[in-house]
């Protein structure tokens, strides 16, 4: 009897030990909704930190850019291209204007080094006024990348720009082709020829264009070289103070040509001919579309694609890139009323 109580207790533990495992088993499924629960704070906080969006490799990162001159029309479509797409990319981004002064951007490039930024944009006014401002960056550990104008300082990532030879000299050769075509018979073409002697990168413009009018000198010649300073008003000052008759004014900036177009209006001058070394934008490319009667081609530089390259090189950078093209110049291209619908598409018509 007693044997037979002792298997009877034994049995009764045992149903009792497995009669509580029985539930310990379907526990996972019954905290499944516990799980989902601390899921859902998790998916919150990815979507409050764009880092871990592919759609804004720049999150969280600041951007110091100086551009050599705001008061160029060229160059404000380019410093809104930059805080457009930087923007959109996640970053925090101030272009600030460089005025024509390696001196002003120099202490803007160290305010930005004080300010902490990830990387510095320039767009140095002169080759190498400002070295010591980018030796000061990369000592702090801030990269440097360039565009438009390429600086002597070694110690860049990389530079996006366009070749202000092959401008100067592209637009030399179609003014040539232009005087042959349509004033072959009062060769050669007088020329007014307006720099921007505060740009180092204009001038190498204007010394390319030279070398075209120095070799043919049987169809084009310069009476006058003068410098608007990129301003448009300066520009039409320089052109209704010359007395002498001319043929053409070629302008190495879009503002100098515009201000060429006003003077030659003002003065009542027919048949004188407008062409600038590098434009883009609504005005001058309505002007070329209407068969504008004085301003007559221009060389095109997309300020969307400067400013595409140099983000994109810069977000290779943040992910990990080491080796860079030291150069990158985006295509050029001669502009005039005939091709005009083949690079640029009219907003509201």
């Amino acid at each position: 009897m007693k044997k037979f109580l002792s298997m009877l207790l034994v049995a009764m533990l045992a149903i009792s030990i497995f009669g509580c495992a029985a539930p310990a088993a379907v526990e996972p499924a019954a905290e499944e909704p516990a799980a989902a629960a601390t899921e859902a704070p998790a998916a919150e906080a990815a979507a409050e930190a764009p880092a871990a969006d592919a759609n804004l490799p720049l999150a969280g990162l600041k951007i110091g850019n100086t551009i050599v001159y705001k008061g160029d029309v060229w160059c404000a479509l380019l410093a809104e291209e930059f805080e457009k797409q930087a923007t959109a990319l996640g970053a925090e981004i101030t272009v600030e204007d460089g005025d024509l002064n390696a001196e002003t951007q120099s202490k803007q490039i160290e305010n930005m080094i004080a300010r902490d930024v990830d990387v510095i944009f320039a767009d140095p006014a002169t080759f190498d006024g400002c070295t010591a401002a980018f030796e000061k960056a990369t000592a702090a550990g801030i990269p440097v990348f360039t565009y438009d104008s390429a600086p002597s300082y070694e110690g860049i990532i990389t530079h996006t720009g366009w070749d202000n030879v092959e401008t100067g000299k592209m637009v030399g050769d179609y003014v040539l082709e232009w005087v042959k075509t349509n004033m072959a018979d009062k060769l050669p073409a007088r020329i007014i020829l307006l720099g921007n002697y505060a740009s180092e990168h204009c001038i190498t413009r204007e010394d390319a264009f030279m070398e075209v009018v120095n070799a043919n000198p049987d169809a084009l010649t310069v009476i006058s070289r003068q410098d608007c300073e990129g301003n448009r008003e300066k520009g039409a000052n320089a052109v209704t103070n010359i007395v002498e008759p001319f043929d053409i004014v070629v302008s190495v900036v879009d503002n100098g040509a515009w201000g060429a177009v006003s003077a030659i209006e003002a003065r009542g001058l027919t048949g004188v001919k407008v062409f600038c070394m590098g434009a883009y934008g609504d005005e001058p490319f309505r002007a070329l579309r209407d068969s504008h009667p004085i301003y007559e081609a221009c060389l095109i530089v997309d300020p969307a694609a400067i400013a595409r390259i140099t983000l994109d090189s810069y977000t290779k950078y943040v992910q990990g890139q080491t080796e860079f093209e030291k150069v990158t110049n985006i295509p050029l291209y001669i502009c005039n009323t005939e091709n005009i619908a083949d690079f640029y598409s009219f907003p509201n018509g």
